[in-house]
């Protein structure tokens, strides 16, 4: 923060068609600013560039926010957060900015922020800020601060995230999501202004915005075949604690005909057959959702980075932009940067498009094999009770026994069935998406990676 500003209630305007971004140098010196940036921020290009990147941060700012945004970075992981920034005159600006390294040090691009979202961080950060205050008082600021992450983490726990990972990409989403349904109340089409965009970052644009559109039927996806692994393979050990009492009991029982022994066994044998194939399923569900997550990650961050480019690149075009003055780098290298942010993201969809439909096969095929083995346990169960009811009042045990298999196999059904029916509704949209492969090699080809 400058420490010269006078910090007052009052916001920057900054319109959703708008995107901003800046490069820093390894120890966050600001190297570049698009003009974008230089406005909204109100520092002229000579007085921002050259300066550490919190000439910029709101003293309404975690502290606990910047730590867990610089291990990201400092990790060469991305990151995304909402973040409350203090223009020159002492407004301030939030953004949802997406940062991540780059070849001179780190680049980060800001969308405006308006998601239901948006609100919940903001409440949470006020929370956060005001623990963060106290314990610093308490135990000093590098201690507060370590309080404050903990705290915040909780806080989004409390809000249904797993981890901060699980929030910034949700709530990076649901800005970009809230950011289309703006732009499409006001009419506003990019394209129909844009005087410098070459056409075949246009098709990219537009393939990468279908990809985004479908993106909720991918989280859909993973979310169910995580709930339904998880069930299978509980179903398993339930069954197989039922097959072991089954053994058990008929061992205790003396003079009578081994025929339940023989049931009970096989009851084992192919309970453990079942926990293989139920095992195999969950390691293809465990592949294919770390290959979801992946695409989530990369369309989200490549979509926002390909808008990015497009714009800068109609920015520059405008007579008098100010883009080369008083910059550490030019405006091409920062073009450059540009696509190398995206360039990778967009080759790892392009392979991971390609693998979807044959991870739906297989999981199909899989499903196919555990509907085989529930009806051999069908058919254990008509066996058991044909021989339970041999043997009267001996066979309580047994009968219980058999009443949980059967109660066991007829809910494992249900949700078999349902998963059945639903990757057979994902398989369209697995082809869509393989559909896309075409395109973004075309694009990389016209792009020349």
């Amino acid at each position: 923060m400058d420490s010269n500003v006078t910090v007052l209630d009052q916001e920057r305007p900054f319109k959703y068609e708008e995107l901003f971004f800046s490069i820093t140098d390894p120890k966050s010196n600001i190297i570049y600013a698009n003009d974008v940036f230089i406005r909204i921020s109100g520092y002229p290009t000579d007085e921002i560039v050259g300066e550490l990147h919190k000439i910029i941060r709101h003293p309404d700012m975690p502290r606990s926010v910047f730590k867990i945004f610089w291990d990201h970075l400092n990790q060469h992981k991305p990151v995304a957060a909402y973040v409350k920034n203090l223009a020159k005159n002492g407004a301030y600006y939030w953004v949802m900015a997406l940062a991540y390294p780059c070849e001179e040090g780190y680049m980060s691009i800001r969308l405006k922020p308006g998601s239901a979202v948006f609100n919940t961080a903001k409440k949470i950060y006020r929370e956060t800020l005001r623990f963060e205050k106290k314990k610093e008082q308490e135990l000093g600021k590098r201690k507060g601060m370590y309080g404050s992450e903990k705290f915040l983490l909780e806080a989004l726990h409390d809000e249904g995230y797993d981890s901060y990972d699980d929030f910034m990409w949700d709530a990076l989403e649901k800005e970009m999501r809230n950011r289309e349904v703006e732009l499409k109340k006001k009419n506003y089409n990019f394209f129909e202004r844009a005087q410098n965009v070459p056409i075949h970052l246009k098709k990219l644009q537009t393939v990468l915005g279908k990809l985004f559109a479908r993106l909720e039927s991918l989280s859909e996806l993973h979310d169910i075949l995580l709930e339904h692994s998880d069930y299978m393979l509980k179903l398993s050990r339930s069954i197989l604690l039922l097959s072991i009492n089954a053994q058990v009991s008929s061992a205790k029982l003396e003079g009578t005909d081994d025929s339940i022994t023989v049931v009970a066994e096989n009851m084992g044998m192919q309970t453990q057959k079942g926990e293989e194939q139920l095992l195999e399923i969950q390691e293809i569900v465990k592949e294919l959702n770390n290959l979801l997550r992946s695409l989530n990650f990369d369309i989200i961050s490549s979509k926002l980075q390909v808008e990015m480019t497009n714009s800068f690149l109609d920015e520059l075009s405008e007579e008098g932009n100010s883009k080369n003055f008083n910059q550490k780098i030019s405006g091409e290298s920062a073009i450059d940067l540009l696509y190398d942010g995206f360039i990778p993201k967009l080759k790892s969809i392009q392979s991971n498009v390609r693998k979807l439909p044959r991870y739906i096969r297989d999981l199909r095929s899989q499903v196919n094999e555990i509907d085989k083995f529930l009806q051999v346990l069908r058919y254990i169960h008509t066996t058991g009770k044909i021989e339970v009811s041999k043997m009267a009042e001996k066979a309580s045990s047994f009968k219980t026994t058999f009443q949980d298999l059967i109660t066991e196999v007829d809910s494992a059904q249900t949700r078999l069935d349902e998963l059945s029916e639903f990757l057979y509704d994902n398989e369209r949209t697995s082809s869509i998406f393989a559909e896309s492969e075409k395109t973004l090699k075309n694009a990389l080809q016209e792009i020349d990676y």
